[in-house]
């Protein structure tokens, strides 16, 4: 079996243990590159929230409270709406609160009915001559969020028309039919030269097998 010159003398074993060591060096530059990214996309939520999730019908208005959570929100691009960290990846919008439900330290209360939130007022007073604290919703904040997004929703499919729900199909069938016409013209123009073509080759052919054949006078 041939072998290549010189190959003996290649250490492998130092070769593979570079190559580990780089191996490892570019791994741990991924990681850290990670770690630098989502502490940056982090950072960019700077609104921080404490959920507290509400369940029940509402017909009686008496709720019961799940267990609360945090989040992080952020303003949107166009600075209309915000957008929540979690759960990830999420097209979520929720209504932006007024500065009086945003305490020090971009702190928000918010309760999350149906997926709407509603923002969460502390009320503080005196009862039983002592001063007391609560945390109350602002329901209002719902009806009108929801209104605003059906409209929203109604403009997005309105705005909708033929071209833009079937442009993915026609852009298809045009497609298929230039492959279709494309693939008979080679056909036509195949079969109609093809036998002048023949009739060149062999003529070529003759030409080339009595080329340098000196014509002879048979004796008299």
């Amino acid at each position: 079996m041939p072998t290549i010159p010189g190959i003996e003398n290649i250490n492998f074993a130092g070769l593979i243990v570079q190559i580990m060591y780089w191996l490892k060096v570019f791994v741990y530059a991924v990681i850290v590159g990670v770690v630098f990214v989502i502490a940056y996309i982090y950072m960019t939520y700077t609104i921080k929230v404490t959920e507290f999730r509400m369940y029940g019908s509402g017909q009686d208005g008496v709720f019961s409270v799940a267990k609360r959570k945090t989040n992080r929100v952020k303003w949107g691009k166009h600075k209309t709406s915000w957008k929540p960290l979690l759960p990830l990846f999420n097209k979520k919008e929720i209504e932006p609160m007024d500065a009086e439900f945003i305490y020090p330290g971009n702190q928000v209360y918010a309760f999350v009915l149906n997926g709407d939130w509603i923002p969460g007022r502390i009320n503080i007073g005196k009862s039983e001559g002592k001063i007391r604290a609560e945390l109350n919703p602002v329901p209002y904040y719902v009806r009108n969020w929801q209104s605003l997004q059906h409209k929203k929703n109604a403009i997005e499919f309105a705005a909708k028309d033929w071209w833009t729900e079937n442009k993915t199909i026609v852009i298809a069938l045009l497609c298929g039919v230039a492959c279709l016409a494309a693939c008979c013209a080679t056909i036509y123009f195949t079969y109609k030269y093809a036998g002048a073509g023949r009739t060149d080759v062999q003529a070529l052919t003759t030409a080339i097998k009595g080329f340098g054949n000196i014509p002879g006078t048979p004796p008299m």
